[in-house]
């Protein structure tokens, strides 16, 4: 049974009777009455009690409430309150703490106080930063939040993992006040539009990152809510800059997979076509600001130097970094500077099983498409980004009913066989670049490892299991021998579930958890693998997934008008990929910390993760982070302690 998100939490109280002597005993109906009034009580008292501390009122038509970016609020709940640093009463100040090249956010929750409350106007002051005016304004984006209704969010599908009560409505989508592709912006709303039902909640989410030559100290501003030309409400926001900066390059590789073509963006489906180029270099900027690669799924390999010119059209401006410049209309975070890893353009051909040994033919072509990558690669200046090659996905997983076929070892050998053959064809094809191939399995490798045929030690280079499989003793031991190691989504305890109604913190252990392991990068199957025709409602792989938002993390801004915006072509973001971003960050701010402190180092990150991927599962029971924001808040400021030569002034 899954309690809907409206409902107030159950407590269990005891009831203590006083009995004197002479006193008569309740009866049992008589304690069944009381019960049933204490309960109705409580229940009253749930939802007539004083509003959070982050809460503020805001005229007489809503409730302003200040929220971390880690706290998913359902349309219908009330927040709750979570670290001192987003406490609105008593004309307190929302407090965040950044690294330069840094993006940090916060939310804040319109409440709606009465029916169909007007609309609200939001604006901020100029920064000043220790009291002064000052030119290096921190950029600001605002964004309105979409709530997607969760009618099947069990997360019952392999490993089940712990989520947020549904049925129930919850903010995923970001839509931008200004969006568009390459520097061409417009405008998609100016206002934000409350809940129309008392009690119920609209969302604005806040970023906000401070540029790499920033000095450090405590910047200000005063977020300024409007209604009818009247301010409602002001919100104090300090920023504390820290000594220490982010570095150009992520930490960690995150890569996510474009499934499909941009016919949902109206570009259609030829990537020759200047539309169609445009909108993938689109993408791919959103992904670079938020520290990440989006890489197609299926791309077409180049046969002819018009087809190559196209690639080079396309993509290069990716693989030497100009197109994240102000050429292509780009700021933000990784200014100038090559995506950190790319796939070759070779289709994947080999699909959860396979079917027997390749043909020599197919074996020889790899070796013929690795020299002309070379070829291709080092004529373009393309040497910046580590090369892999996806051609087998996921052929040597544990038995699957859905595979038709028993993963015996006789299947593993011929399956692994093919693998060695392959990576054995691409390196006949280089002289200079290592192209490795990828693995991807639910399999523990470890479980091979010195069995004849079976060990993949020696054929593989790049081990990309999901988190469950991800062995940390093995695979640790392959990194520190030069190889590379990913791993991929799964559930609890191993990481954080990427499903719309996951914990707000579960996207973000993703990349604590990298950090904590030593984990080289991380794969997200599908970030655009929505419904065709309601891509906001049904935004998965297939309508009867209940890992709710399972396959999209960028939504298209050319459907925009089904949720009542303006079209304006490209890549929507979601609550997700933000929360992926902020571990991410979290994991470049743990490299930095390490650098200077890495024992407290390491302690303070294994205090907040005993234990994740295959470890986690080991140990069995459920994830072993935290759930309490507020420890993720104290642990980010802690890092910025260790990562910084000297504290900012205060």
């Amino acid at each position: 049974m899954h309690a809907a998100a409206s409902r107030p939490t159950a407590r269990v109280y005891t009831l203590r009777v006083s009995l004197r002597t002479g006193a008569r005993m309740p009866s049992r109906n008589q304690f069944a009455v009381v019960t049933v009034l204490l309960v109705a009580a409580l229940q009253l008292h749930a939802w007539l009690r004083p509003d959070s501390p982050a809460c503020i009122d805001a005229g007489d038509t809503l409730q302003v409430c200040a929220l971390s970016d880690m706290q998913k609020v359902a349309r219908h709940a009330r927040p709750r309150a979570e670290h001192a640093d987003y406490r609105l009463t008593d004309n307190q100040t929302i407090r965040l703490h950044s690294a330069r090249n840094e993006t940090v956010a916060f939310q804040l929750l319109l409440r709606s106080q009465r029916k169909s409350p007007p609309p609200v106007s939001v604006r901020w002051d100029r920064f000043s930063r220790e009291g002064e005016t000052t030119e290096h304004q921190p950029q600001v984006e605002l964004f309105q939040a979409h709530y997607h209704h969760v009618a099947n969010g069990g997360y019952r599908w392999g490993p089940k993992s712990a989520v947020l009560p549904w049925p129930a409505d919850y903010p995923d989508a970001l839509v931008p006040a200004t969006s568009g592709c390459l520097g061409d912006r417009q405008p998609l709303f100016d206002t934000i539009t409350p809940a129309p039902a008392r009690r119920h909640n609209a969302l604005v989410w806040i970023d906000i990152r401070t540029a790499t030559d920033a000095p450090a100290g405590r910047y200000r501003t005063q977020v300024h809510l409007e209604q009818n030309g009247e301010v409602i409400a002001s919100v104090p926001v300090d920023i504390q800059v820290w000594h220490a900066t982010l570095p150009a390059t992520p930490t960690i590789d995150a890569v996510g997979e474009l499934y499909r073509t941009y016919r949902l963006e109206g570009a259609g489906e030829d990537p020759s076509s200047a539309d169609w180029q445009r909108m993938s270099q689109c993408y791919q900027q959103l992904a670079h600001r938020h520290r990440a690669v989006f890489l197609e799924r299926s791309p077409n390999k180049p046969e002819s130097d018009a087809d190559w010119a196209h690639y080079t059209d396309t993509w290069g401006p990716a693989l030497d970094g100009s197109l994240f410049t102000e050429a292509y209309g780009y700021t933000g975070t990784g200014y100038g500077t090559p995506v950190s890893v790319w796939r070759t353009p070779w289709p994947q051909p080999y699909d959860v099983k396979l079917d027997g040994p390749l043909s020599d033919a197919e074996v020889t072509r790899y070796t013929a498409m690795a020299a002309e990558w070379e070829q291709q690669a080092t004529a373009r200046g393309w040497t910046a980004p580590w090369v892999f090659a996806y051609v087998f996905d996921e052929v040597d997983g544990p038995n699957d009913e859905d595979t038709g076929i028993a993963r015996d070892d006789l299947y593993i050998a011929m399956t692994h066989a093919q693998m060695h053959r392959v990576q054995s064809a691409i390196d006949r094809g280089t002289a200079s670049l290592d192209i490795d191939l990828m693995w991807t399995s639910h399999s523990n490798p470890a479980t091979w490892q010195g069995r004849d045929n079976l060990d993949l030690q020696g054929t593989i280079r790049h081990w990309a299991p999901n988190a469950h499989a991800y062995d940390p003793a093995f695979l640790q031991a392959r990194e520190a021998l030069g190889e590379t190691t990913w791993f991929y989504h799964s559930g609890h305890p191993a990481v954080g579930a990427h499903s719309i109604n996951a914990s707000g913190i579960d996207m973000r252990t993703w990349g604590v958890i990298g950090a904590r392991y030593g984990v080289s990068g991380q794969l997200m199957w599908a970030v655009n693998l929505g419904s065709d025709a309601r891509p906001f409602a049904e935004p998965m792989y297939k309508p009867d997934e209940d890992r709710f938002g399972n396959g999209v993390l960028v939504y298209p801004g050319n459907q925009l008008d089904k949720i009542g915006y303006p079209v304006v072509p490209g890549p929507i973001p979601s609550v997700r990929l933000k929360l992926w971003r902020r571990g991410l960050q979290d994991a470049d701010l743990i490299q930095l910390a390490r650098a200077r402190a890495p024992a407290e180092t390491d302690a303070l990150v294994n205090a907040l993760v005993p234990s994740a991927l295959a470890d986690a599962v080991a140990e069995g029971g459920g994830p072993q982070w935290p759930t309490d924001p507020a420890r993720w808040t104290d642990f980010k400021r802690a890092l910025l302690a260790l990562a910084s030569p000297s504290a900012p002034s205060e």
